[in-house]
């Protein structure tokens, strides 16, 4: 127990070292976000005969908060240039954010005292799902979000769990329905790069139902993102597959992130993504 005790004293050092360069102390609030624009894009697979779409996500902010994002699928059919835009906007009362999309879909979080959402309801046309959200808190008093469970007419539909206990080798389970898949997302064992972007993994925002809050993941209503970048992904169960997914980053002179590169290996074969980011 003592030997457990100092490993997570250690790493939440570790942490805390790369995540508070500068930073005033926050009293375990919501810190505001140093950005006014955080853009990813990415190019779809090219497959012949099917067009190249480029998906371009852009959050807005204002005052440390986001006001808003939109997204954008651009492709060209026989020459002519196409373009699906969707809008979602952010407002803000006490202890609540209500977010409305486009589609008509909308998402009330409500609040603790420290800015970090405790439970949501989701407004679709047909549907209700509720949710509830969980933190891991540090000793310096930042929030990690340790649970989200969904429940759909009030059943417990699906859930994803992060264990911190070792924050060089987070567990994550999702379920979903009746499937269940666990997870070890690594950082380095040596020269861990600080997350100065502020940004989330794209391997968690992936992962439902965490992909249907990406206005409260990127405006951190669900905590803050980790503080150290995950470099590598590796399912239970993979002994068949022996599936594993890698990220490099690339990054400017402040050390903000430019490129996320995903590679997938399963079954021998490669599977590459690429995220770009603008972030001002």
């Amino acid at each position: 127990m003592k030997k457990l005790i100092f490993t997570l004293l250690v790493a939440l050092t570790v942490i805390t070292a790369c995540e508070d360069n500068d930073t005033p102390a926050n009293n375990g609030k919501r810190l505001p976000i140093p950005f006014s624009k955080i853009q990813l894009s990415e190019n779809s697979p090219y497959e012949v005969g099917v067009p190249t779409v480029t998906t371009t996500q852009t959050y807005s902010y204002a005052q440390g908060q986001l006001t808003d994002f939109t997204t954008v699928q651009s492709y060209t059919v026989q020459g002519e240039q196409m373009k699906i835009e969707n809008t979602t906007s952010v407002a803000y009362n006490e202890h609540e954010a209500v977010v409305t999309d486009d589609s008509g879909n909308v998402s009330t979080y409500l609040l603790n005292d420290k800015g970090y959402a405790t439970q949501c309801t989701r407004q679709e046309v047909s549907t209700i799902r509720t949710y509830t959200f969980s933190y891991f808190i540090s000793p310096e008093g930042k929030h990690y979000l340790e649970n989200i469970t969904e429940s759909v007419n009030g059943k417990v539909y699906a859930f994803i769990d992060m264990d911190y206990s070792n924050y060089q080798a987070l567990r994550v389970t999702q379920k979903v329905d009746t499937y269940e898949q666990a997870y070890t997302a690594t950082t380095p064992s040596n020269n861990g790069i600080a997350n100065q972007s502020e940004v989330p993994c794209v391997f968690f925002e992936g992962l439902y139902p965490l992909s249907l809050h990406s206005a409260a993941l990127y405006g951190k209503l669900l905590g803050e993102p980790f503080g150290i970048l995950i470099d590598q992904v590796i399912p239970d169960g993979n002994t068949a597959s022996k599936e594993v997914t890698k990220y490099t980053y690339s990054f400017d002179k402040r050390n903000i992130i430019t490129s996320c590169k995903e590679v997938i290996n399963s079954y021998g074969t490669n599977y590459i993504r690429t995220v770009n980011y603008v972030i001002e």
